[in-house]
């Protein structure tokens, strides 16, 4: 196991890294612009995390995992066998389960192989041997591996696009997260030895590793911790308050929103052409929508006829010929500032030249 001077030395010096990362990305979860609402599904997906996380959690509680005998006498791993039963017998009745223990555990190999894989491959598996250990992890493996084939089924359903696209974002970070947890809990059982040798020579109860009861704790806490991941990037992605990986979700988004679009206008076009088709094709409709054509430009021409429509229109183009007059002499005065900043005689004339005229000579 790693000791506390071990862990120290990491922290002084993966500290101010892991605290410069970490106050970054507390500075890109900030909300930027106005808010968004979960949708249904990523409100069903936290849902289901929450609920997977607090089971994990509660599978760690003494109620759910498997009886330690000897820690429930406080027993050296070197207790005689009849000792340890008979200390066993004054806190509840010996069954079955006990009797076919205390025929399995009278070698040393067998207690230890009860410290790393639990009671259960003792009591049940009849084709193991202690001369070849790893047969218990076989046995052992189905056991092992069915918690975190759950919890990856469970993380793949979440993170599928039928209950919200945010989740589908983090599929891949999800999978290697579960697939990683049972890589590790598969590492300390059945490759490394160190738990193993470290019980081999201890000499009292409190140098015992009892990896079996300690993975269990930490499965829990580990499937508890990727939930609580999950989640939180869930939220954080359908709040906007983290844009990671959502580039191809929104190009996916807008090509979908303009094929909805484009199908509705094709639609409608076909709609119209099918209407136009009935109407010329029917005499009776053909005449009336000729009819209707007809009137529609009379009333266009008499509407531009008149008088007040006339005198509207004829103030709208004064008023566009006044306005372009004032937009030129504004533009010419900003030009002239220009110039005369940068020290430079005015090229633009500020009004137009005065027109001279000339008097019609005298009558003689």
């Amino acid at each position: 196991m790693v000791s506390w001077s071990t862990i120290q030395s990491l922290l002084v010096i993966l500290g101010p890294i892991i605290y410069t990362r970490g106050q970054a990305f507390y500075q890109s979860t900030k909300l930027r612009g106005p808010p968004r609402t979960l949708t249904p599904g990523a409100h069903r997906i936290l849902n289901i995390l929450f609920v997977t996380g607090i089971i994990a959690l509660l599978s760690t509680l003494p109620t759910f995992t498997p009886e330690n005998i000897f820690q429930k006498t406080g027993s050296r791993l070197q207790i005689p066998t009849d000792i340890l039963f008979r200390r066993l017998s004054e806190f509840r009745d010996i069954t079955a389960v006990d009797e076919v223990l205390r025929a399995r555990l009278v070698s040393k190999e067998a207690r230890l192989t009860y410290a790393t894989f639990g009671p259960k491959p003792l009591v049940e598996c009849s084709w193991c041997s202690f001369d070849d250990v790893n047969t218990y992890l076989f046995y052992a493996l189905p056991t092992l591996a069915l918690p975190h084939l759950l919890h990856i089924a469970v993380l793949g359903i979440v993170t599928s696009s039928y209950f919200s696209p945010f989740g589908s974002v983090w599929r891949t970070q999800a999978t290697v997260a579960g697939l990683t947890l049972f890589l590790a809990e598969l590492y300390f059982v059945g490759i490394s030895t160190s738990d193993h040798t470290a019980n081999a020579m201890a000499k009292v109860p409190a140098d015992i590793v009892w990896t079996h009861w300690r993975l269990i704790l930490w499965r829990g806490i580990g499937i508890a911790f990727v939930d609580a991941w999950l989640g939180y990037v869930i939220f954080l992605t359908g709040t906007g308050r983290w844009t990671t990986g959502l580039d191809g979700l929104r190009v996916h988004e807008k090509l979908e929103s303009l094929s909805k679009e484009s199908e509705l206008v094709y639609a409608k076009l076909h709609a119209e052409n099918f209407m136009r088709q009935t109407v010329l094709r029917n005499q009776e409709l053909r005449e009336k929508s000729f009819e209707f054509w007809v009137a529609e430009e009379n009333v266009g021409k008499e509407i531009m006829l008149d008088p007040d429509v006339r005198k509207v229109r004829t103030n709208l183009t004064l008023n566009i010929s006044q306005l372009t007059e004032e937009a030129a002499k504004k533009s010419e005065g900003m030009l002239n500032t220009i110039s005369t900043w940068r020290g430079l005689a005015a090229q633009v004339p500020s009004s137009p030249p005065p027109t001279t005229t000339t008097a019609p000579p005298p009558p003689s």
